[in-house]
């Protein structure tokens, strides 16, 4: 190989050429590795990849804090729907691992005794994981939902040595507890787990149109974990605390939603229908008190989910019948067009060469316009809209709110259809046929009429509030939609209205009640046939419903009731409408509220208590009146403490009375919650209350001893007491 000499300080030296470039290449070689290095050092990446990131993401992770949602509750603040910590319970088959079944006879005897599961079922389940070499098996549907109190019985058994039982594995989960079952649900809605985040999702009701304020925002744990996967000690600093979901108090009365659920499923069971619903509202508010249809579903079960996806009081639009007359009546009244001794022929009315009848055919003759509206004639309904005019009948029609929603809280409301198009579907709008209609419009108009003509919104959210701060984002309030008719209008509608339950004709007799005098119009409308088209034409094919309202001199409460297509006594929808389900309602809604009958409230007086403290029972001027429910507490003789004192009571109110000696325990039953938490704080007792409605249960018996701070726990239902 070529050697080339270099001479230095009078030294020859030679280099091998070869050498040479070996020398170079690694100086080269060094250069750029060094440069290389210089530059991830300093500028941190590579072709445009964040090195310094990239290795976070490799070491750190984070872990997601579910928030926790929102409870809906109703206008008492009892839980409707709220987040609950429920287990599944597992069993653990391998042999290889130290807590797994050893004898699946007393562990299939145990779960029958604490969940009520089959235990052959559990055997078999064990017996096919055994053959399939899995590690453990699940119970299904059975061994889910458990609450810690079956959790921890499980757990205490199995921690006994020598009860044999082993291999229970428990896992926790969020559920959206739903405590009342079949319970407004259509309303309500529900929520279940989304499987890919972990956390509840809204799938219908207010579960859904009002996810995003019930979700809130979830928070996040940051933490740095070594690669063998562990997690670097004093690494979890990067926390942000979940933002809990939004509470939702509604309007909804727990009580009267029983009694309506209850006359749901009365009317249910005897008519076997297609559909039916009920709605309960305030008549001076718009407030909805309560709410329900059938078919419906329980949202902690499941069971009956998929019957009817719609919200009946919303998203249900149908032809209603002859309860749109009062609508018809209140235009023209307004307009001026109607006067109770006024004359019509009855029986028939041509439209355009077709000629519609009444109910009755034949008629009743010449009739005055108050008996036809009593008799609920047709012809009478498209006279007064002649006389008014086409134009502003349906103005009017626009101004009671039909054919536009109520601008309620829920998105998906359905407007319904004024049919306007021809002269045909014009005429039999006015008695309740062609135009479609929803609950909530129904119960919308009539609240005009019922408030000197100004018509009221309804509402089913009283607030939500942001439970992190206490903040109300939302107030829900009485508030007027506009007047619709005069103050005098609609005095006078209301006095028409007035005749059509058991007025001079006798009509609708069968929604009279005892205690209270009831107003409201019956309805009867053709259903349209599916498949066919038109009308279905068989024996009782129709909706049958009655929209009423009590006391008839000051109303305080509406309902709406309606039934479709009863596949059973389908004869009673006839000759009794909807009584069976509407007299027990109002009934019982009006007693719960503590409306006294129009006798009773004609001669009530308030009853007068004074001070008795120290005086003996037998002296005491304790008010004697059959109506007040005395509740003594205690075995002695002299008074030491009664509530109220100073003051005075109704008719139907308890008087609580505590004297010397041992304190004993009442029984408590008939009172309503609102006494039973009053006799709580006066006994000093420490009340758990279960349930809703009025006591029918104690743990306590009546005569037993008490002492301050006893626990005391009362179960109510949702009986009338003055059954």
């Amino acid at each position: 190989m070529a050697k080339i000499k270099v001479k230095f300080m009078n030294r020859t030296t030679s280099f091998s050429v070869g050498a040479l470039l070996i020398y170079l290449g690694i100086g080269v070689l060094f250069l750029l590795i060094f440069w290389q290095f210089s530059y991830l050092m300093i500028g941190k990446s590579l072709e445009d990849e964040d090195l310094v990131a990239h290795g976070h993401e490799k070491f750190t992770r984070t872990a997601v804090n579910n928030a926790e949602r929102g409870d809906i509750t109703d206008r008492e603040n009892n839980i409707l729907a709220s987040d609950m910590e429920a287990y599944r319970v597992a069993l653990i088959i391998d042999e290889d691992y130290p807590n797994h079944v050893e004898d699946k006879e007393k562990v299939a005897s145990v779960l029958n005794e604490v969940l009520g599961i089959d235990e052959d079922e559990v055997i078999e389940k064990i017996d096919q994981g055994i053959e399939d070499e899995r590690f453990q098996v699940e119970l299904g549907r059975a061994g889910m939902d458990i609450s810690y109190n079956e959790k921890q019985k499980l757990e205490e058994i199995q921690g006994d040595e020598g009860s044999g039982v082993s291999g229970f594995y428990f896992v926790s989960e969020t559920k959206r507890f739903y405590p009342n079952g079949n319970f407004a649900s259509h309303l309500i809605g529900y929520a279940e787990q989304d499987e890919e985040t972990n956390g509840l999702f809204g799938q219908m009701g207010l579960e859904r149109a009002y996810d995003d304020v019930l979700s809130g925002e979830s928070g996040s744990t940051g933490y740095t974990q070594d690669v063998w996967g562990y997690i670097v000690p004093n690494s979890q600093n990067q926390v942000k605390a979940p933002e809990d979901g939004a509470d939702i108090q509604l309007t909804i009365d727990s009580n009267i939603q029983l009694y309506l659920e209850d006359s749901l499923d009365t009317m249910e069971e005897h008519f076997e229908p297609e559909e039916l619903f009920a709605v309960v509202a305030d008549a001076e508010t718009g407030e909805i008190l309560g709410s329900g249809q059938r078919p419906s579903f329980n949202p902690r079960t499941r069971e009956g989910f998929g019957n009817s996806w719609l919200n009946m009081l919303y998203q249900y639009s149908f032809e209603p019948g002859s309860t749109f007359k009062v609508f018809s009546l209140a235009a023209a009244i307004d307009a001026g067009e109607y006067e109770p001794d006024m004359t019509f022929e009855s029986g028939e009315f041509d439209v355009g060469g077709h000629t519609i009848y009444d109910w009755e055919p034949e008629g009743w003759g010449n009739i005055t316009y108050n008996e036809g509206m009593q008799y609920s004639s047709n012809a009478l309904m498209m006279i007064l809209q002649d006389k008014v005019g086409e134009d502003k009948m349906l103005e009017y029609y626009q101004d009671f709110g039909f054919g536009q929603t109520t601008d309620s809280e829920f998105p998906r409301e359905v407007p319904g259809v004024i049919a306007w198009d021809e002269e045909l579907q014009r005429k039999t709008t006015s008695f309740g046929q062609t135009s479609t209609v929803t609950p909530i419009q129904m119960i919308q108009g009539m609240t005009a009429i019922l408030n000197e003509g100004e018509m009221k919104k309804p509402y089913v959210i009283d607030s939500i509030t942001d439970p992190n701060t206490d903040e109300v984002l939302y107030d829900g309030k009485e508030s007027a939609v506009r007047q619709v008719i005069s103050p005098e209008a609609a005095e006078k509608t209301q006095e028409e209205i007035n005749t059509f339950v058991g007025g001079s004709m006798e009509r609708n007799p069968q929604y009279q009640l005892d205690d209270y005098e009831v107003a409201g119009k019956s309805g009867t409308a053709q259903i349209i046939d599916p498949e066919n088209g038109g009308y279905m034409s068989g024996d009782y094919e129709f909706l049958t419903s009655f929209i009423g309202y009590a006391p008839e001199d000051d109303p305080e409460v509406i309902i709406y009731y309606g039934i479709k297509l009863a596949s059973k006594n389908k004869e009673d929808t006839w000759d009794y409408g909807v009584m069976h389900g509407f007299n027990p309602l109002m009934e019982r809604t009006l007693k719960y509220l503590e409306v006294g009958s129009q006798d009773e409230e004609q001669t009530a007086e308030l009853i007068p208590v004074e001070d008795y403290t120290g005086e003996s029972m037998e002296q005491a001027a304790l008010p004697e009146i059959d109506t007040i429910h005395q509740l003594v507490i205690g075995e002695g003789e002299a008074i030491e403490d009664h509530y109220p004192k100073n003051d005075t009571l109704l008719p139907y109110d308890t008087l609580f009375v505590k004297t010397d000696g041992q304190a004993t325990m009442p029984d408590l039953s008939g009172l309503s919650k609102r006494e039973a938490i009053i006799f709580g704080d006066f006994a000093g007792v420490d009340i758990t209350i279960e349930g809703e409605g009025y006591v029918t249960e104690q743990s306590v018996e009546a005569d037993a001893p008490i002492e301050a701070g006893s626990e005391i726990t009362i179960t109510l239902s949702s009986n009338d007491p003055n059954d």
